[in-house]
């Protein structure tokens, strides 16, 4: 069972999620030194994530973000703190692809 669990809810559709979760994949890389692969699909996009003490997946779809995050003993500490930054910056990233969207 993973430590941390997100979902977040869109409607931009697959293509501009999958761009959005390729973004958010490489600035988690840079940021936070996450090796990240990312697997589409006809329906589905998975990217797996992982560096010491963290290992996760990101599910793309057509009309949600699901994240499930393991942690390994040392990060369990700041899992309010990861929950938290995770909330944020999928929301952000989501709030951000449905304005342009629109434009």
């Amino acid at each position: 069972m993973s430590d941390v669990q997100f979902q977040q809810a869109h409607n931009l559709g697959l293509p501009k999620a999958r761009e959005l979760a390729q973004r958010w994949a490489d600035g988690a890389a840079a940021k936070m030194g996450l090796t990240c692969k990312h697997q589409e699909g006809a329906e589905q996009d998975v990217i797996a994530f992982e560096r010491s003490g963290v290992n996760g997946t990101m599910t793309v779809t057509a009309n949600s973000f699901d994240v499930n995050i393991k942690l390994g003993l040392m990060m369990k500490a700041f899992k309010p703190m990861i929950e938290a930054e995770l909330a944020k910056n999928v929301s952000r990233m989501v709030e951000k692809g449905a304005g342009s969207a629109q434009a």
